[in-house]
């Protein structure tokens, strides 16, 4: 998939998110407007374990709230941020279908935790490394 119809498609779908609310919207305006402040979007192509590639595309609001879009295996899983105690953690959007991608610096972690309270995650892709150039 190309970079510029993935930034297209990500974009899309963090707009479609259930999660984006008319308050982070007015937000991201009054930001925009008064400070001068703008969201900000990077994509991040990633090779992990077994040659697998994954492909981010991050949303940062200027109200904090932060947001990413993974391709996996042609399916596109928007996430949001959640608590981690050392770098980055999002979260599936969709609680059915939970994956977690877990960031610190260049390399991450794709998990996935099924919706059973006891339930135990389970690692998909591991050791993935940031490769250079799409920033």
């Amino acid at each position: 998939m190309p970079i510029q119809c993935f930034r297209l498609v990500a974009l899309l779908v963090f707009l479609a998110s259930p999660l984006v609310s008319q308050a982070a919207t007015d937000d991201l305006d009054q930001a925009d407007e008064s400070q001068g402040q703008a969201a900000q979007s990077t994509v991040a192509r990633y090779q992990c374990e077994g040659g697998v590639r994954l492909e981010a595309a991050y949303l940062n609001l200027p109200n904090g709230d932060s947001f990413a879009t993974l391709e996996y295996k042609g399916h596109l899983i928007p996430m949001h941020i959640s608590q981690s105690g050392s770098g980055a953690l999002y979260v599936a959007d969709d609680e059915q279908n939970s994956y977690r991608w877990h960031t610190k610096g260049e390399r991450g972690r794709l998990s996935f935790m099924a919706a059973d309270h006891t339930a135990k995650e389970e690692s998909i892709l591991d050791d993935c490394k940031e490769l250079p150039g799409l920033k």
